[in-house]
């Protein structure tokens, strides 16, 4: 599905919000549901409540019913390679540009990648992994970006890139955070200020774990 077809889908159902508002709601939802997988119990069961309290809000529970299968879809998008979030949110014009908000096109990222990454081979020999710090992470379009070129250097994301990721914007929180977990790259994703160093909400990405097994650590400085 492109995000053309995605923002589509996303228009049609329940009228009674908008299409901003839907997509906030869908990537909370989904947020929600990933980050319980490495929450602590407490946590967990705010994930849980703050859940349902979006699904209360949904007076047409068609649209609830509809959202795995879009789900599934920005899944397979991730996958396919391209900041998927970042171009719906810019379609459906949910950024803020009076706050200086935009987002790089993936194949700038891309190219921005290989050309930081063009030693990653020699650090990755040396310490067994990569470690990278995206401060205004967006939608994570830089991180994926990344995981893509070290692929292609013959390295597996999994187990040889860990990364922090932070943005003060919750909708960009919830993109970053779902698109980092379905590309499968490590990382600990926060909503925070990266200036005051203030930090509002964070969540490991599922794989962390993997990458935790290989190494018998997470990122060093969140330890």
């Amino acid at each position: 599905m492109s995000h053309q077809n995605f923002v589509k889908e996303l228009s049609r159902l329940d009228s009674s919000k908008t299409v901003t508002e839907k997509f906030r709601d869908f990537c909370e939802l989904a947020y929600c549901a990933y980050a319980k997988l490495t929450a602590t119990r407490e946590r967990a069961e705010s994930l849980e409540s703050r859940y349902m309290q979006i699904v209360s809000s949904y007076p047409d529970k068609d649209t609830i019913h509809a959202y795995p299968a879009l789900l599934t879809q920005a899944y397979i998008a991730v996958n396919e390679r391209q900041d998927f979030f970042g171009k719906v949110a810019s379609e459906i014009g949910a950024l803020d540009a009076r706050a200086g908000q935009f987002f790089t096109p993936y194949e700038i990222c891309l190219l921005m990648a290989e050309i930081t990454l063009v030693d990653a081979a020699t650090q990755i020999n040396e310490k067994g992994f990569l470690t990278l710090n995206e401060p205004t992470a967006g939608a994570g379009a830089m991180v994926l970006a990344a995981a893509d070129v070290l692929e292609r250097q013959g390295f597996d994301p999994k187990i040889h890139l860990i990364v922090k990721a932070q943005d003060i914007s919750q909708l960009c929180f919830h993109m970053c955070f779902l698109q980092l977990t379905f590309r499968a790259i490590p990382a600990l994703v926060e909503r925070a200020n990266s200036l005051s160093l203030e930090v509002f909400e964070s969540a490991w990405t599922p794989t962390s774990f993997v990458f935790h097994s290989k190494h018998g650590v997470f990122f060093p400085d969140a330890d």
